[in-house]
């Protein structure tokens, strides 16, 4: 299911509300921070080598997509997002291998649009959707 986060902006800056009631993490969760819908796909290769997802998505600006039963075991897990048809500060792809060391509370996040100006799309590993939503542009 898809939730929401709610970005506000006081004093200048940008605070971001943890909906928790809204944000429901799974093993996979894909962040559209982007003013715009975006298409696109996600793969996931276990440590065993054979694919653990391969999934499309079509989110509109603050949605995400969360999926769940990727995890067989821990380990290097590599991720790859890949953007149809768009770019986001010149950037439609990203791969990064991460760290599982516990399949029942760390997460993978890929977020779309983010502070890092050298990557739009971050993936990276986390517990709390806080984790993800912090490097939000």
């Amino acid at each position: 299911m898809s939730g929401t986060t709610v970005l506000t902006s006081m004093a200048g800056c940008a605070t971001i509300r943890d909906l928790t009631s809204d944000v429901a993490l799974e093993e996979v969760n894909v962040f559209n921070m982007v003013d715009q819908q975006i298409k696109g796909s996600i793969e996931v290769v276990a440590p065993a080598g054979d694919t653990a997802l391969e999934r499309t998505f079509e989110l509109e600006h603050e949605q995400d997509q969360n999926i769940a039963d990727v995890f067989g075991v821990t380990g290097e897990y590599v991720v790859n997002v890949e953007l149809m048809n768009t770019e986001i500060a010149g950037t439609s792809q990203a791969i990064k291998t991460v760290s599982i060391d516990d399949t029942n509370e760390q997460r993978i996040g890929a977020v779309l649009n983010t502070t890092q100006a050298s990557e739009p799309i971050v993936i990276c590993v986390g517990t709390t959707p806080k984790d993800f939503l912090a490097v939000v542009n």
